[in-house]
């Protein structure tokens, strides 16, 4: 009954990180639902003809998408980690069961199970930063995402600028010699000032705000993780970690009691 309870408990922490990726997805929403509302951003990117908002947002549905999968798989990891945290709690690193889900936890088990089963010595810091490093690097590519769109948004605002100088040197050129020409330079002026605008905007919310807190929580994610699988290693299993006779001893019990249980059944 207990151990029921602590797994529970355990599977319910394991949400956290996919609980916190969809409330900060909720609060993207209402923040770019309030800014398509208040300064007409929806409009703006169907019309613009430079399509730098086009590439803006193209790079930020891919940045949450990456971040939605990401944030998908560390939750099973956490899932899958707090269970190896159980079975170490009992019987140590040759407790814990394999399983065929491909889990980055279950990859690092199974090194350290190498490295044991040929009496070398453990190094936990250096296995996990290993083992964990490329969904350090996914989170890093969806912060680079939004440094991107940050660039983006500056070169938008050089863009429209230039714009808006050619469309006052035409209005400036047409002074009193043609009305249609100078209302047309002012209409040019006008439409590069909104592309500067609009570009810095939507670049810096988006990719300076929205995309580097999505690219946080699964960086955080990960470092919770992997303290998570530092911390059962060196207190459950730390006695399985140096090479020993003792090691071998307490391998090969949970071997056998492994074995008798199959037979049972």
């Amino acid at each position: 009954m207990a151990s029921n309870v602590i797994q529970s408990s355990a599977d319910q922490r394991a949400l956290r990180t996919f609980a916190l990726w969809m409330g900060w997805a909720i609060s993207a929403i209402t923040v770019f639902a309030m800014m398509s509302r208040q300064t007409n951003v929806i409009s703006f990117i169907e019309n613009d003809h430079t399509r730098v908002t086009w590439l803006i947002l193209g790079m930020f549905v891919l940045g949450v998408g990456v971040s939605l999968v990401q944030a998908m798989k560390l939750t099973g990891e956490w899932f899958r980690g707090y269970r190896i945290e159980s079975q170490m709690i009992n019987k140590g690193l040759a407790g814990v069961r394999e399983t065929a889900g491909g889990h980055l936890v279950d990859h690092f088990v199974e090194a350290m199970n190498t490295i044991t089963a040929r009496n070398g010595r453990v190094n936990v810091d250096a296995l996990i930063d290993v083992e964990f490093s490329s969904q350090h690097r996914i989170s890093q590519f969806v912060g680079l995402l939004g440094n991107l769109m940050i660039t983006l948004g500056l070169i938008g605002t050089v863009l429209g600028m230039t714009i808006t100088m050619n469309g006052l040197s035409g209005a400036l050129g047409s002074l009193g010699v043609d009305q249609s020409l100078l209302v047309e330079g002012l209409r040019t002026a006008m439409n590069g000032m909104g592309i500067a605008f609009y570009t810095t905007l939507i670049g810096s919310v988006l990719g300076g705000v929205l995309l580097r807190v999505f690219s946080w929580i699964t960086d955080a994610s990960v470092n919770g993780l992997q303290d998570l699988m530092l911390r059962t290693c060196i207190v459950h299993a730390s006695a399985d970690l140096e090479p020993s006779d003792d090691r071998n001893f307490r391998a090969l019990d949970v071997t056998v009691q492994q074995l008798q249980s199959r037979v049972e059944l």
